[in-house]
């Protein structure tokens, strides 16, 4: 009884083992392609079911714990690659839902179902660990699907439009004290530090600057005083070379940044309405999850620095 036990300990060390090396195995040969159905939701399948490669039957029936395999497997996994700077913390958080979902699905269908899945046929799992190094090249010969979204965000402020114009055309340095910083913010999604302009008026360069030292270069594209500033966006890839989750985004071309345009609207009793909006646009074949985390770190980011406008401008009178 005793080396049974210990049989099942070694079992579950290797089962994990297995699904590291099957990730780490994943995330060399698939590189920028991580914007991918392959990707995303294949290779969270082939590290569910890679395990149970290495487990009999006898093994599963006695050991139901088996199904939370993924569970420390792919934390292990992240963990991994964040320690070898392969990913971030940011990476393990957006990626995170796909893989220990589909990981446990994959594990609960196999332990549960094992009475179909006869021992003689279990080597039929191959197939799923294969699937996205099949799928991969067909997915790749696809023309991705191209779209632009927008995100918008608005509040009200109790100060003059020339008050929250001057806040806005440019951004003075944004101390720690004055920005209320989130949890992406703690997973390493970048805080604004402040925002330079060349000249205000059509045509000025507006220049946008994080504190892990990334930059947005904006062109002014409308300037209409106390009422209206639009600008296009691009960030600058010098700045973000050492920043694995933006060298994932610019590397694989799949989002950019169009353009971002404040709305100053007049409210009842002297408030004004201040709106953000930002498009962006995604080429990929999974745009339905790259608009999921778009749109919420977008909106946290928008949703913050209109805070720290709203409580300048309000200061001020």
């Amino acid at each position: 009884m005793k080396q049974f036990y210990k049989q099942k300990k070694v079992t579950f060390i290797i089962g994990i083992l297995a699904g590291v090396v099957y990730g780490l195995a994943a995330r060399y040969v698939f590189k920028s392609n991580i914007a991918t159905v392959s990707f995303l939701f294949l290779v969270p399948i082939g590290l569910g079911a890679v395990p149970f490669l290495f487990i009999n039957r006898e093994q599963i029936q006695s050991y139901k714990k088996l199904l939370f395999i993924p569970w420390l497997s792919i934390p292990l996994l992240f963990g991994l690659m964040i320690l070898f700077k392969i990913e971030d913390f940011l990476c393990f958080f957006v990626l995170a839902i796909p893989f220990i979902l589909l990981g446990t699905l994959i594990a609960f269908l196999v332990v549960f179902l094992d009475e179909v899945i006869k021992r003689n046929k279990r080597n039929k799992l191959f197939g799923l660990a294969l699937l996205p190094f099949l799928v991969l090249p067909l997915e790749k010969s696809l023309e991705p699907n191209s779209r632009n979204y927008n995100v918008n965000s608005e509040i009200i402020i109790e100060a003059t439009d020339a008050i929250i114009w001057d806040n806005i055309v440019a951004v003075n340095i944004i101390n720690e004290t004055e920005y209320n910083p989130g949890i992406l913010n703690t997973f390493g999604l970048p805080r604004p530090v402040k925002a330079t302009v060349t000249k205000k008026e059509l045509g000025g360069i507006r220049t946008g600057y994080f504190d892990d030292g990334l930059q947005f270069t904006e062109i002014i594209t409308k300037y209409d005083l106390n009422r209206e500033i639009a600008f296009s966006i691009k960030v600058d890839p010098t700045s973000c070379q050492n920043k694995i989750f933006q060298k994932h985004v610019l590397e694989g071309d799949y989002f950019r940044f169009e353009n971002a345009v404040y709305k100053l609207t007049p409210m009842p009793e002297g408030k004004i309405k201040l709106s953000l909006s930002s498009e962006y646009n995604l080429t990929s074949n999974v745009n339905f999850y790259g608009e999921f985390w778009a749109n919420i770190m977008i909106k946290d980011f928008q949703d913050r620095l209109l805070n720290v406008i709203q409580k300048r401008c309000e200061k001020k009178l």
